[in-house]
C-alpha cells in the first residue's frame, strides 16, 4: 500500500472511532436543558461565538482531499519543513517577521515568547484581563521563574501612565529590577474582544524602547480585526507575535510564533525543551495553511454583513449599539430582553445561534459562517 492510501484509509478509520465514542459519550450524558438546535446543514450560522464548532468527519474528509496530490513532500519530520516549513514561511511572510515557528499550543507559544524576550531579566508586565495571566497556571512563574506583574485590571488596554509606573517602580525601587519584557494580549477575549489600539501600542513600544524593554503580542484572534485594521503597523512594534491555528483558521490545534531569526530559533530550543517537539504537525499545518490565503477577504465580507445587519437594527430604534470603538469582532447590541429572548428563539428553530440577553445587552460575535445568509434574515429574526 502506498504512503497517501495508507493515510487516507487512516483517516477514515480514525474518523469512524472518533465517531463511534462521541456516540456512546452522548448517550451518557444528561439531556440538554434547553432544545437542540435544528440542523439545517450549509446554512448553520453561529452568532455566538469566533467560529462554527469542529465537525469531526468533516475536517478529516477535508485532510483527506488535500492530501491527495502530496507524497512524502507534505509530511515534516519532528515539525522540520513538509506542511509545517510551509506554514511557518507564510505567516513569516504575512506578520512581517524574518522567521515563524510552529508550535502545538497558544500557552506554549506566550510562554516560550516571554522567556526569549526577558532573557535574563525574569519580569514581564501584563493585562491581568490576558490568557497568559489568568489562564496559563502561571507556567511563567513555575517554569521560567518570569514574574508577572498585572495592569489595567478589569479593563482591555492598560495607559501609558500604567506601564510608565510599573517600570519606575521596578527599576527603582531598594531593589532595582528592569522589566525584561511586556506581553500585550490584543484582542483581549475577557474584554469582549476589545484590541489594544494602535496608538496605544506605539505610546507602549515606545516606553519599552526606552528601557531595552522587549514587546510580545498574544495576537491568537487577530485575525479577526475589523477592515480598518492596519496588520502590517500593528504587528511591526512587537519582537514576537503568537497567532492561533484552531479558533478560526479550521486545524484541530496549533500556533505559530513570529520574530527574528534569532529570537525564533531559540524558541524551537525551547519548544523541545519543554517537550513540544511532535514527531509531526503536518495535519493542523496543511488544514491552517489551506484556509489562510482568502481569509482575510472573507472575514472582512462578514464585518461587513455584520455591519449591514447592525445598521438595520438600530434604525428600527429598538436596538441600540454599544459597541467599544476598539472592538474586534464581537458586538455589544443593547435591547429589551423580550425581543432578545424572542429573536434567541427565533435564531434556534432557524438554526442561527446567538447568545443570551445579559445585563441589557446581546454579544453577537462576527465570523465567517454569517455570510451563510442574507442580512434580511437576520433582521427579521430580531424584529418578528
Amino acid at each position: 500500500m502506498d504512503r497517501r492510501t495508507f493515510l487516507q484509509g487512516s483517516l477514515g478509520a480514525t474518523v469512524a472511532a472518533v465517531t463511534s465514542r462521541a456516540a456512546a459519550q452522548s448517550d451518557a450524558l444528561p439531556s440538554p436543558a434547553s432544545p437542540p438546535v435544528p440542523s439545517t446543514g450549509t446554512r448553520e450560522v453561529w452568532l455566538n461565538r469566533d467560529t462554527a464548532p469542529t465537525d469531526a468527519a468533516a475536517m478529516a474528509n477535508h485532510l483527506a482531499t488535500l492530501t491527495k496530490g502530496h507524497g512524502d513532500d507534505a509530511l515534516d519530520r519532528y515539525l522540520v519543513e513538509g506542511e509545517v516549513g510551509a506554514l511557518e514561511r507564510a505567516f513569516a511572510e504575512l506578520l512581517g517577521k524574518e522567521d515563524c515557528t510552529f508550535l502545538a499550543t497558544g500557552t506554549l507559544a506566550n510562554n516560550v515568547a516571554v522567556r526569549v524576550l526577558c532573557g535574563e531579566h525574569k519580569r514581564a508586565l501584563v493585562q491581568r484581563e490576558s490568557h497568559l495571566y489568568r489562564d496559563e497556571v502561571d507556567a511563567a512563574q513555575r517554569l521560567s521563574g518570569i514574574n508577572l506583574l498585572p495592569l489595567a485590571p478589569d479593563r482591555a488596554v492598560p495607559t501609558l501612565e500604567e506601564v510608565g509606573a510599573a517600570i519606575g517602580a521596578s527599576e527603582n525601587g531598594p531593589y532595582p529590577m528592569k522589566i525584561g519584557a511586556i506581553s500585550l494580549e490584543s484582542p483581549v477575549r475577557r474584554a469582549n474582544g476589545e484590541m489594544v489600539p494602535l496608538a496605544r501600542v506605539r505610546g507602549i513600544a515606545e516606553l519599552a524602547r526606552a528601557h531595552g524593554t522587549r514587546l510580545h503580542l498574544d495576537g491568537a484572534r487577530l485575525l479577526l480585526a475589523p477592515p480598518s485594521f492596519d496588520l502590517d503597523a500593528y504587528v511591526a512594534e512587537f519582537d514576537t507575535v503568537y497567532v492561533s491555528l484552531y479558533k478560526y483558521l479550521g486545524a484541530p490545534f496549533g500556533a505559530v510564533l513570529a520574530g527574528s531569526k534569532t529570537d525564533i530559533a531559540e524558541a524551537r530550543e525551547l519548544r523541545r525543551l519543554y517537550g513540544g517537539s511532535l514527531w509531526q504537525g503536518w495535519m493542523p499545518a496543511m488544514l491552517a495553511r489551506d484556509t489562510l490565503p482568502g481569509f482575510r477577504d472573507t472575514i472582512i465580507k462578514a464585518h461587513e454583513h455584520a455591519a449591514q445587519l447592525i445598521a438595520a437594527l438600530v434604525a428600527s430604534g429598538r436596538v441600540r449599539d454599544r459597541t467599544s470603538p476598539d472592538a474586534s469582532n464581537i458586538h455589544l447590541l443593547e435591547m429589551p430582553e423580550a425581543l432578545a429572548n424572542a429573536a434567541h428563539e427565533r435564531g434556534r428553530n432557524a438554526g442561527v445561534r446567538m447568545r443570551r440577553w445579559q445585563q441589557g445587552v446581546v454579544p453577537l460575535f462576527v465570523n465567517t459562517t454569517i455570510l451563510q445568509r442574507p442580512v434580511e434574515e437576520y433582521v427579521a429574526l430580531f424584529q418578528g
